[in-house]
């Protein structure tokens, strides 16, 4: 409420009054006469001055008004936060609502105005008959996802936990988005990655590429869920696997999903061939790990016009080839500015790989992969070494030989897959189990070497050894995909709701990388963990003590580097305490989670 001087005219004569504007109980705007002076006239008679000295009374009783009712409503927050610290203590019984997370408000910005997703679930709601909303479905899995990762029923179960409305009142309406996920992947994965180009203005030079497994808590096996090398050690328990393809920022691009069984190497050309066309790329490096280092697919990424620059075994090469690394002559030597330590060196070997080409079974329709007889290709061995890398080797190995040597005295069994059985040689027949001197001196000797195979011609070593370090992105996707986002163990059976799961999981690691790109851009020094627990501990509480002035109290610390994420994204962080109307505003939500009756 606020006081202003009018002058109306009346008769022809004017008056003057001092009113007051105020709001009905039904929102509108109203004003009434709480002062009348008289005729204008009158009163200039007595004191020219009069309506000026009005005013100013008005203006200075308008502030001691505002001052006194902020005053009130922190005393009010004051006497709130103290119950609501009682609360939390068991101290209490206080009857508001559970904390509310406002992290979902920064990742529905993200959604609507950076990836523009509602765009691409509209259009493809329009193309089915399903009734409810497809773009809020989604979102819920997604968003779930990375603030409290779990079931599906869980996911249900907190959707009136964020600020961010949610019309999803069916657990059904869960597990039915699954298959609309499923089958709408390609037309998500599309819009997902045009949308990201336009942004960060990204053009795909470089795809790297690896395979990572993910187990079920089950043993039963059907067509995509089955039995296999588990990335996870896992035994026992059937599993799927996955490969993903990310760009040199991080962010993911594409993946598909393989059945338990499957060998790595074969799903990397598949793969390669499928974001080539999608994306019409005439021009690509494909980076990889070691695992998927294998003469077929160096042909194929050649058949295809494609570079690659793949991590390469050496340990285990051909003498001539041994001998050429560890000869001390060729090198190329890096050395500090600052300094003058060399920090890394590096040697080029010219080296022969053999083509193979496709065949397929006119019968079966197989591929198979045969030998060009007396076909080779040029590659070149990229070999590095460092003495940060050697004493990082050295010592994971002298860990590795303790353990060994632990499992020997304590007669541990030596039948696990542990990584120290390799440096245990048990003899045939009768004698007793011993460390594997020759391979431990082997070991030593190899600390510190590193290789990469490539086809790149125009690239120094320094700057191809650069494009492959790029490679322990794809490792912290998945690393964040079974961690952070708890994408394994999945609860969902079914090929349909397997395929919808890890498609809303793709979409969180999207969101996730991106934001981190965006944020790391701006704050170099934030961190992943910091980025999630912000995310994570945004809480606000929803406090109707008083029904005249609902309000939140902000519970997070303002240490917290959650308002600056806010701001990075043009939203405007929430005060110590915020009116249902000015969060809304804030947070740029059309409603707040208090306006909407929970389920």
């Amino acid at each position: 409420m606020s006081r202003n001087v009018t002058i109306m005219s009346c008769k022809g004569y004017k008056y003057v009054r001092v009113c007051e504007s105020y709001r009905n109980a039904e929102g509108k705007p109203r004003s009434k006469v709480i002062e009348n002076h008289g005729r204008l006239d009158q009163l200039e008679a007595k004191d020219p001055e009069y309506v000026a000295k009005l005013r100013e009374r008005v203006r200075r009783e308008n502030e001691a008004a505002k001052a006194a009712y902020a005053l009130n409503l922190e005393n009010a927050a004051q006497s709130r936060i103290r119950r609501l610290e009682s609360m939390s203590q068991g101290t209490a019984d206080y009857g508001f609502a559970e904390p509310i997370n406002i992290g979902s408000a920064l990742l529905r910005q993200i959604w609507k105005e950076d990836l523009n997703l509602p765009q691409v679930f509209r259009y493809l709601q329009s193309k089915t008959d399903i009734s409810y909303s497809y773009d809020h479905a989604a979102f819920l899995l997604t968003a779930q996802r990375i603030l409290r990762p779990g079931s599906k029923k869980k996911a249900f179960e907190f959707r009136n936990s964020d600020i961010v409305p949610c019309d999803i009142d069916d657990l059904n309406v869960v597990y039915r988005v699954l298959d609309r996920l499923s089958a709408d992947k390609p037309a998500i994965i599309k819009h997902l990655n045009r949308e990201i180009n336009k942004k960060l203005k990204r053009s795909i030079t470089a795809a790297f590429y690896d395979v990572t497994t993910y187990a079920f808590e089950s043993r039963k096996a059907d067509a995509l869920r089955n039995f296999g090398l588990s990335k996870d050690h896992k035994v026992n328990e059937v599993q799927v696997v996955l490969g993903l393809v990310m760009d040199e920022h991080g962010i993911p691009i594409d993946y598909d999903l393989f059945p338990g069984n499957t060998s790595e190497f074969s799903t990397m050309i598949p793969m390669i061939e499928r974001i080539r066309k999608d994306y019409n790329l005439t021009k690509l490096v494909v980076v990889a790990d070691r695992g998927l280092n294998s003469n077929e697919n160096l042909s194929e990424l050649r058949k295809m016009g494609c570079d690659f620059v793949l991590a390469q075994k050496i340990r285990n090469c051909k003498q001539e080839q041994r001998d050429q690394i560890l000869d001390d002559t060729g090198w190329e030597h890096v050395i500090s500015e600052q300094d003058g330590v060399v920090l890394c060196r590096y040697k080029t070997l010219a080296m022969k790989k053999p083509l193979y080409e496709t065949r397929i079974n006119p019968e079966t329709g197989r591929k198979s992969q045969s030998r060009k007889a007396g076909k080779e290709m040029d590659v070149r061995w990229i070999v590095s070494y460092s003495q940060a890398r050697a004493n990082k080797d050295l010592a994971d190995l002298e860990r590795s030989v303790e353990k060994a040597q632990r499992a020997l005295d304590q007669k541990t069994s030596l039948t696990s897959s542990r990584g120290y059985k390799s440096l245990i040689v048990t003899p045939k027949g009768e004698g007793q189990s011993k460390l594997n001197q020759d391979k431990i001196e082997d070991a030593r000797r190899w600390a510190g070497y590193y290789a990469v195979c490539t086809n790149l011609e125009t690239k120094t070593p320094s700057e191809i050894m650069g494009i492959y370090r790029h490679l322990w992105q794809i490792e912290d996707c998945f690393r964040v995909s079974k961690t952070t986002l708890e994408a394994r163990p999945c609860f969902v059976w079914t090929k349909e709701h397997i395929e919808g799961h890890f498609m809303s999981c793709f979409i969180s690691l999207v969101i996730e990388k991106y934001l981190r790109h965006v944020l790391k851009s701006k704050f170099k020094e934030i961190t992943n963990d910091e980025i999630n627990t912000a995310l994570r501990t945004a809480l606000l509480a929803y406090d109707n003590g008083n029904p005249q002035v609902p309000m939140y109290l902000r519970l997070y610390s303002s240490e917290s580097r959650f308002d600056d994420m806010l701001r990075t994204f043009g939203l405007e962080p929430p005060c110590r305490y915020e009116t249902p109307m000015s969060l809304r505003k804030k947070l740029r939500l059309k409603a707040v989670f208090s306006e909407k009756p929970k389920a």
